[in-house]
């Protein structure tokens, strides 16, 4: 039986949701043994796999269509990007190990856009003041400006 486009998509983005999983937690995984004291020379291996993970999950998704023009593309894409983070998720442990840490990595919750932006440090209350003042105070001056030189028109 045909696959419909709907079950192509699914199987693509549960691909997706693997390789975003994957490489969020090496992320994570790499923050913590920067902490715990990794050299240049065990991290560079781990930041060459990882960007090459990126790389192909960024390629696959940056096209909103492909799942649906290319799906065995995609899934091919982000399987590859599946298998680099986990093989950078291996030589972190070994690197964790190596400084002496044996037990699973502490990974925070990052489930909600919420949790990963504290999770990573945002200051949100910061952000989204500065960005009230962009919009009260630069935007409108912008906007202006834009009218005067003519490329803005207004509808």
């Amino acid at each position: 039986m045909r696959q419909n486009v709907y079950e192509r998509q699914e199987k693509c983005n549960e691909v997706r949701t693997r390789a975003e999983q994957e490489l969020a937690r090496a992320h994570f995984e790499t923050k913590f043994i920067i902490d715990k004291g990794a050299t240049e020379a065990e991290l560079t291996p781990i930041q060459a796999l990882l960007r090459k993970s990126q790389w192909r999950w960024d390629y696959a998704i940056a096209s909103h269509g492909a799942t649906f023009h290319a799906p065995q593309e995609v899934v091919r894409l982000l399987s590859h990007s599946v298998d680099y983070a986990q093989q950078a998720r291996l030589l972190i442990a070994r690197v964790a190990a190596k400084h002496g840490h044996t037990d699973a990595i502490p990974v925070p919750d990052y489930s909600t856009k919420a949790k990963a932006q504290a999770a990573i440090g945002l200051d949100m209350k910061a952000l989204n003041e500065n960005k009230q003042r962009f919009l009260q105070e630069i935007e409108p001056k912008w906007i202006e400006e834009a009218k005067k030189k003519g490329k803005l028109i207004e509808i």
